[in-house]
Parts: structure tokens; sequence; C-alpha cells
């Protein structure tokens, strides 16, 4: 039985969940694939951004922006969906997720910033200061939040999720194992970062879709 087997109201509360849990990986994915730069110097992200086509560059951000709103709504459709098996993992885990995804809207409007500074003089005096502003201690903060706890988080919740069969043993590992090759993705530079950081949300998209299913079933289908 799926979503038209419940009622009204938890079929409108679940619909967006099952959105977020796919689209915030799937926007993240698409954003990645078209940024001009990631984790650059200020002066090479201007430069990248300077060069890259307008329309390519304008859909990595509507995908970045989109992504920042579904992804922790998604972490804590995650964390509801291994709840019954493991509550408190599961709720551990989704609180980490939701607040690892929570300044990715910050980071997201550094790739805004780094956009707009091309449009004015001064390239090199624009490099520095980006640098100086994505290195302080609030984005330095956000930075550290964000990579930090929403890694752990879909280790975590990729056991939960694999451990109480909610969602297939491979779909479990793919989930799991897209955190340590987000980490190895910073050991490389320019486009073999991007390289691996784009088989990384791969995987989590991959392990995404089980989940986001299983969310679309009614409780008692799941249990």
């Amino acid at each position: 039985m799926g979503v038209q087997g419940m009622s009204g109201t938890e079929r409108l509360l679940r619909i967006p969940v099952v959105v977020a849990i796919v689209g915030g990986p799937l926007g993240y994915l698409l954003g990645g694939l078209l940024a001009p730069a990631i984790h650059d110097s200020g002066p090479a992200t201007i430069a990248a951004n300077a060069a890259a086509n307008p329309a390519g560059n304008a859909m990595h951000l509507a995908a970045f922006v989109l992504a920042s709103f579904l992804l922790p709504v998604g972490a804590a459709g995650l964390g509801y969906l291994g709840y019954r098996r493991n509550p408190r993992l599961a709720l551990g885990a989704g609180l980490l997720g939701v607040l690892g995804w929570l300044p990715f809207s910050a980071l997201t409007a550094l790739d805004d910033l780094a956009r707009a500074m091309t449009r004015h003089p001064g390239a090199r005096e624009n490099g520095a200061l980006l640098d100086t502003f994505t290195n302080d201690a609030v984005m330095s903060t956000y930075l550290v939040v964000y990579v930090a706890f929403h890694l752990v988080a879909y280790v975590m919740l990729g056991v939960i999720l694999g451990r109480g069969r909610i969602i297939p043993r491979w779909a479990a590992w793919m989930m799991a194992a897209s955190s340590p090759l987000t980490i190895a993705a910073f050991a490389f530079h320019s486009s073999a970062r991007t390289a691996v950081g784009v088989a990384a949300l791969a995987l989590l998209l991959a392990g995404s879709v089980p989940a986001a299913r299983a969310m679309a079933a009614p409780a008692r289908a799941r249990t």
C-alpha cells in the first residue's frame, strides 16, 4: 500500500518529506556539478565565476538555495524513519543532520557573493576580501558545524536504517559511505575535488531513494 492508502492529513505531512529526502541531495548534486569553484582561494573562486557561463552559474545557485531548504527536512525525515527501531540513536542522528545542514544557506551565500564580486572592479582586493570573509570566525564556525554534524549524521542514519531493514543494505552502505568519501574529497584539488565530491553526493542520492519510498509507505507497512 502506498501514499494512496493514507489519510489526507498524513499524506500532506509525508509528501513534502519524501520530496525533501530525494530533492535535497539532488539539488546539492546539481549545484555541485554546475559550481565554478568549490573550496578554492578567493582570487581563484572569483576568476572561475567570471569565466563561468552565467546561466549555468545561476542554476548552480538556484539548486543550492533549493537544497538549503530541503536538506534539513530530509534529515529530519530520515531520523523519523529510524525512530521506531532505535529511538535514541535516530533522534540524535536526525538532530545532527538538521543542525549540520542549517549552515548550508550561509555557505551558499558565499557562492553568491563570489559571483557578485565579478561585477565590480578590483579582482585582487575582492579576492583578499573573500578569503577574509570565508575564513573569519563566523563562517569557520558554520563550516565546522556543517562538515562535522551532517557527515556523522549520515553514517549513523545509514547504520540505523540498514540494521532496521527500513532500506536495503546496499542503500544503507551508500548513504553511510557518502560521508567518508566527502571527507576524502578535501584531499584533492580543483576538478578532482569536484569529481570526488560529486561521487559522494551521487551515493547519498542513491541511498536516499529507497528511504523516500519507505517514507511514502504507511507506517503499518513498515512495521
